[in-house]
């Protein structure tokens, strides 16, 4: 059975399959919950705890929430121990949208500054911009391109390239 998610303004933003997994509105696989904490589908790293039908994010404040449950918000929760990745499971068949909440609980702390799409991803790395570098040696008559090095995506490789003449250099 799936539990429908709403956000601070009463809207879906995702269902979650209680002590197991969290997905989008599109069903698409998107954190497994273990131990009472939620850990993105994508990177594995902790995005928060999960209380009942509710999320919380890294302050302790609410991301998205069920109306079935009451809610309450708590200081900064602690660092749990990271957990195995579970293995993605299928994904489930669309369930008949719910009936939207009249309103969002009012709490002290307040609500989270993410949304449920942003608090999914606020963990994971950020991904390295391109950044190309050319290392040239002059000598008398030539330029030689040494290496190219070529930086993306957390990888870096390296790749020779010919001599090109001192009027070819790229």
């Amino acid at each position: 059975m799936l539990t429908p998610l709403f956000s601070p303004g009463c809207d879906l933003v995702g269902w979650m399959q209680p002590q197991k997994f969290l997905f989008d509105t599109d069903m698409a696989y998107a954190a497994f919950i273990a131990n009472g904490h939620a850990w993105s589908a994508r990177s594995g790293r902790w995005i928060g705890p999960v209380i009942g039908p509710h999320v919380f994010d890294l302050d302790g404040r609410p991301v998205a929430w069920n109306p079935d449950a009451p809610l309450r918000g708590f200081g900064r929760p602690l660092r749990p121990v990271n957990v195995v990745r579970a293995v993605s499971p299928v994904r489930p068949a669309k369930p008949v949208a719910p009936m939207r909440p009249l309103t969002a609980p009012s709490l002290p702390g307040g609500w989270s500054q993410f949304s449920f799409a942003e608090w999914l991803v606020s963990c994971d790395p950020r991904p390295v911009e391109v950044v190309e570098e050319i290392v040239a040696v002059e000598t008398a008559d030539e330029v030689a391109v040494v290496e190219e090095i070529i930086i993306g995506a957390g990888t870096a490789e390296i790749q020779d390239n010919d001599k090109p003449s001192r009027n070819e250099v790229k």
